[in-house]
């Protein structure tokens, strides 16, 4: 009993030990290399998954059930009513004397006045109708031709959210490319600000350096750390926030990929005008709303035609004592005409005129302000990008001056505020090239906008 408890505890520990091993094994698993993501990579996966766009694609999937829906109109309809019941009275059919005719030898049927009464007792009316439109199909063409305008409305639609989403993913993704550029500023400065405390602390040892200069150095230093640290911080939400416009976990690891040089822009202003009027949802939105209200005023004009259709109908009365007639058949033409209306369709007509009136003032408002909006975007751009390379000239010049002026105070050339000052212009500097970058992603962000890429 000893030898079989000793060779239970032996398989359990092995086994533990195995599991053991085998989560430290998994433990030391090398992470996966997070993904190299460009822009244009990010705004993909976007286009491809992000959960908003689907709302309007069931938009545009809803307009062709409809437009579908409506087609069936042209065809023959058909319809078929039945009314089963009890009769609560007895009614009584009268037949008058001869109304069925006189015949020689015989003379009128029936001879005299006869009353047929039906008793109370349940009785059944089938009636069934299918008519053929004729006059109607102009109309009925007209609808389809504007429902078809709707469904590439809604396409219009989709293509302007899919270009609103393209332009959140590039805003976001320059946003971190923002960050992550100013951070690595950031750290390529702390080096020399750490340079500038160790000479002052060797100043202050030496008695070259009041001590409140040297508490000042030092101060500085405290301060790029606590600039790096605020910066390190919003990188992580950027990321988030991007991995959610993506459509994917949130907590996926990616790496950006940075310029190297600006993108200088050499597109013609009237070729970017050009671009613009054919590229952005917004223009085809307008042109197809000018033809819905065009196409509406003719839809509401072919009312004043009579609607006239070819009928067939069938009707039978049920258990009424042979009294009714059963199995009544009519071929034939079915009019129906609204003659007089009191002047409702004209006025109808007269408000959806002002409709398309108003939609061609919408139109020709929105080629001015694309026509604007792109000559801005241009002029913005190239100022940002000039402004960029102004920038990271300053702060390269301002980060050589503070290393000749630490060198110097090595040498007992200089005194530390000069360091102090040179740290004051590249911290300066800094900031500018900061808001140097902001305003170029932006304005490139801008630019694709008003050009419609996607």
């Amino acid at each position: 009993m000893t030898t079989k408890h000793q060779r239970f505890s032996l398989t359990v520990r092995c086994a533990m030990l195995l599991w053991s091993l085998g989560l430290m094994a998994h433990a030391q698993d090398p992470a996966p290399p997070a993904e190299t993501l460009t822009v244009d990579q990010a705004v993909s996966n976007a286009l491809q998954r992000n959960p908003s766009l689907r709302t309007a694609e069931l938009d545009v999937e809803k307009s062709s059930d409809n437009l579908a829906a409506f087609r069936t109109r042209r065809l023959p309809s058909l319809k078929w009513t039945t009314l089963a019941g009890q009769l609560l009275t007895k009614p009584t059919v009268t037949f008058d004397q001869g109304v069925f005719g006189t015949y020689p030898g015989v003379g009128p049927i029936p001879g005299q006045e006869t009353k047929v009464n039906i008793p109370r007792k349940p009785t059944a009316f089938l009636y069934g109708q299918m008519l053929q439109p004729l006059s109607q199909q102009y109309r009925l063409g007209l609808g389809v031709k504007l429902l078809t305008l709707e469904r590439l409305l809604e396409e219009a639609k989709l293509a302007e959210r899919r270009a609103a989403v393209a332009e959140q993913v590039r805003k976001a993704y320059y946003r971190l490319l923002e960050t992550q550029s100013a951070l690595e500023s950031v750290e390529q400065s702390l080096p020399l600000y750490r340079e500038t405390f160790r000479l002052a602390k060797v100043g202050l040892k030496l008695e070259t350096v009041l001590e409140s200069q040297q508490l000042k150095a030092e101060a500085d230093v405290a301060k790029v750390e606590l600039e790096a640290l605020k910066l390190r911080n919003p990188i992580a939400t950027q990321m988030e926030v991007l991995n959610e416009l993506m459509g994917r976990p949130v907590n996926t690891p990616f790496r950006t990929v940075g310029v190297s040089h600006l993108v200088e822009e050499s597109l013609d202003p009237g070729e970017a005008i050009r671009m613009a009027l054919n590229r952005r949802p917004e223009v085809q939105q307008a042109s197809l709303r000018v033809r819905q209200a065009d196409l509406d005023i003719r839809v509401k004009k072919s009312e004043y035609i009579p609607d006239v259709s070819l009928a067939l109908t069938y009707g039978s009365a049920y258990n009424f004592q042979n009294a009714l007639p059963q199995n009544v058949a009519t071929a034939g033409v079915y009019l129906e005409w609204e003659v007089f209306d009191w002047g409702r369709k004209k006025r109808e007509m007269s408000a959806k005129r002002h409709i398309a009136s108003q939609a061609r003032i919408a139109e020709e408002a929105l080629d001015r302000r694309i026509r604007v909006e792109v000559g801005q975007a241009l002029r913005q751009c190239a100022e940002a990008a000039q402004r960029v390379k102004v920038s990271t000239l300053t702060q390269r010049a301002a980060r050589e001056g503070l290393r000749e002026q630490q060198s110097a105070f090595g040498r007992e050339a200089v005194l530390l505020k000069d360091v102090l000052q040179s740290q004051t212009v590249l911290a300066a500097a800094d900031d500018e090239q900061r808001r140097a970058l902001a305003a170029y992603w932006s304005a490139r962000a801008e630019l694709k906008r008003v050009l419609g890429e996607q």
